[in-house]
């Protein structure tokens, strides 16, 4: 990843860790941009705590927008 990539998908964590992670191991996050024809991505990842994730996998997934 990104520096840039790992700045945004750790902010879309974020955003919902409390509802989402909060207590989770293993997880997974769908992200995209709002820039036309981008693709989206799912991440999974292991939650140490809020804004403590270890990435340990990438794959690009359908557009479902």
């Amino acid at each position: 990843m990104t520096k840039k990539e790992l700045v945004k998908v750790t902010h879309d964590i974020n955003n919902v860790w409390h509802a989402r992670y909060e207590g989770l191991r293993v997880c997974v996050i769908e992200t995209h941009t709002n820039k036309k024809n981008s693709p989206s991505y799912e991440y999974v990842f292991i939650n140490h705590g809020f804004d403590n994730y270890e990435f340990i996998d990438k794959q690009p997934t359908s557009d479902r927008r």
